[in-house]
């Protein structure tokens, strides 16, 4: 285990980095290896993440990806937050449509192509619509929300809630979406 440092920042070069205790304000730059951090963390200022998102035994916090390669319509029952999973899709050109709201049902749908690789568009049940557009007017029913090829970068992804019968609300999101023409 390497020593846990109480400074303002400091460089760590290690295989593995362990911390068990509190850094504190401590800044930790890890140059290769990994950070294994043993219970809950909490950012309060920024953070980055250079790397990207990546899919490690536990996954999303300790949700399992459900890999996706064909046009699909999700279903709660096997797709969503709450039954611990999330969405991952890398073929391009593909088309993933939600169910009708279910109030509270959440979805995280992640584009895992290269970047570039990969058109992915998200469609609503046909009487349902994002509530607030990506561009931020009231949404439309039937509206898709698009990553497109040319802007995608791998691990964008969108998490999307059930907030109304209405529509869903668009809970998180990376990388570059657009709303449907």
């Amino acid at each position: 285990m390497s020593e846990i440092v109480k400074s303002k920042s400091t460089r760590v070069k290690a295989t593995d980095v362990d911390i068990s205790g509190t850094a504190g304000k401590t800044a930790l730059n890890v140059t290769s290896g990994n950070v294994v951090i043993a219970g809950d963390v909490s950012v309060t200022g920024d953070a980055t993440l250079t790397k990207g998102l990546t899919n490690g035994a536990a996954g999303i916090s300790g949700l399992t990806a459900v890999n996706l390669t064909i046009d699909t319509t999700l279903a709660v029952a096997t797709h969503s937050v709450q039954k611990g999973k999330y969405v991952t899709i890398s073929t391009d050109g593909k088309t993933l449509t939600l169910p009708p709201v279910v109030i509270g049902a959440s979805f995280i749908i992640v584009n895992t192509a290269a970047d570039g690789g990969a058109l992915l568009t998200i469609d609503p049940d046909a009487g349902d619509k994002f509530l607030v557009a990506i561009a931020g007017a009231a949404g439309a029913d039937n509206k898709d929300i698009i990553n497109t090829k040319l802007t995608q970068k791998k691990y964008d992804y969108v998490k999307l809630v059930g907030l109304s019968e209405h529509g869903w609300l668009i809970d998180d999101i990376r990388g570059t979406w657009v709303d449907e023409a």
